[in-house]
């Protein structure tokens, strides 16, 4: 999906993978990250953000929950994290990264309740009264009240299989007035997903009916109760020339993920955005059968569009020699990718790049992050496995 815009935009991180791979510096089966271009794509995200006067949380689980890669977006601005699921959460919060919004998409089971809480997150996301209830009880113990964002879902709104959950618009005054009795927490936001998303025929990221319902439920849950709601939250696709549309909304947060890598759909089909792309894949053919050439797997992402590999033993061989992909069943396990030989060269042991959409705290892949790819002088300062605990290479 990006192998194009990889070697217009970032060839020395395409150079850097297949030089490291070579060398037996890093093994088959891991994304490479830029973390120079990491840097530069947080400082361009906070700069849009500030003049839009959006808010910015950190989406970690796209580069593995990488505590060290948080910290660096840290220093760069985002100072918290928004967490997919409460172990991101924790993975995120005993490094030191402070936690802005958690419970969305996943919910805190009720026995982790107690640990995100005193780690103190600035919101959590709640889909039903029960699920305030049991954070209300847990607040309480504490000796404090939980400010909470309600997840609110319209008719005619877009939810992802494996996402569905949440407040019908219909009920959500019935619902937020039995919340509102509860001493612990304290309704301070409304949240939608996916609010933004691209368009392809556009070429532009276009909002969502779901952002129209955040909006909606805003305005009814501050007529109807007499509240003040602090957040607006409205994510995905969000990035920083997108900023723009969520001050038009009437948002107040954000939480860039794939911006940070440069990697959202928009980025595919525009090379004028600023963001830089800074993660690849890298793994090395296993063996030929037939027309068709296998690569060790494990990183592949369902949704990851991609379209072709570069496979070669040094740059030059590489970006003249790409081999399109076979795109797996959705029954199969990754044991390996597949790629269609055809006139191209290949050599058992060769390495093979791939830059696409993904998701790497579901893959079991590791991570490796390098400085000073844009200096041609790179240099390894982390190896992770795709949950973010760190890897001993000794």
């Amino acid at each position: 999906m990006f192998v194009d815009l990889m070697l217009k935009k970032n060839p020395s991180l395409i150079k850097a993978g297949v030089n490291m791979h070579q060398n037996g510096e890093i093994m088959p089966n891991t994304y490479l990250i830029d973390v120079d271009a990491v840097r530069h794509n947080a400082r361009c995200l906070v700069k849009s953000a500030k003049e839009n006067n959006i808010n910015l949380y950190m989406m970690t689980k796209q580069i593995g929950r990488n505590p060290m890669l948080a910290k660096i977006i840290r220093e760069c601005g985002i100072e918290k994290a928004v967490a997919v699921d409460p172990w991101e959460a924790l993975t995120l919060a005993k490094e030191g990264i402070k936690l802005g919004n958690v419970g969305h998409l996943v919910q805190i089971p009720k026995f982790l309740i107690k640990d995100i809480l005193s780690y103190e997150p600035e919101i959590v996301t709640v889909f039903s009264v029960e699920k305030a209830k049991q954070i209300s009880e847990i607040a309480t113990k504490l000796n404090r009240v939980q400010d909470i964002m309600l997840r609110v879902v319209g008719k005619s709104d877009n939810i992802y299989d494996g996402q569905v959950g949440g407040f019908k618009e219909t009920e959500l005054i019935e619902k937020a007035k039995e919340i509102m009795n509860l001493k612990g927490v304290n309704i301070a936001g409304v949240v939608a997903f996916p609010c933004f998303l691209y368009d392809e025929k556009a070429n532009d990221i276009k909002e969502t009916p779901n952002a129209m319902t955040a909006l909606r439920c805003k305005e009814i849950l501050e007529r109807e109760l007499n509240i003040k709601l602090k957040q607006i939250n409205t994510p995905s696709a969000n990035t920083s020339t997108s900023m723009h549309l969520l001050k038009k909304l009437g948002a107040t947060h954000a939480e860039p993920g794939h911006a940070l890598t440069g990697t959202t759909p928009l980025h595919a089909y525009n090379e004028e955005l600023p963001e830089i792309p800074a993660m690849i894949y890298v793994t090395e053919i296993s063996h030929m059968f037939d027309d068709k050439a296998y690569v060790f797997g494990g990183g592949y992402y369902r949704r990851s569009k991609m379209k072709k590999a570069l496979v070669g033993r040094d740059f030059d061989q590489l970006k003249e020699n790409d081999l399109k992909t076979v795109e797996l069943l959705p029954e199969s396990i990754d044991y390996y990718g597949t790629l269609q030989i055809g006139d191209k060269k290949v050599r058992v042991g060769d390495t093979a790049i791939y830059s696409y959409r993904t998701q790497i705290f579901v893959t079991r892949s590791e991570v490796v992050l390098v400085e000073g790819i844009q200096k041609n002088k790179p240099k390894i300062i982390g190896a992770f496995d795709s949950l973010g605990k760190k890897l001993d290479r000794s």
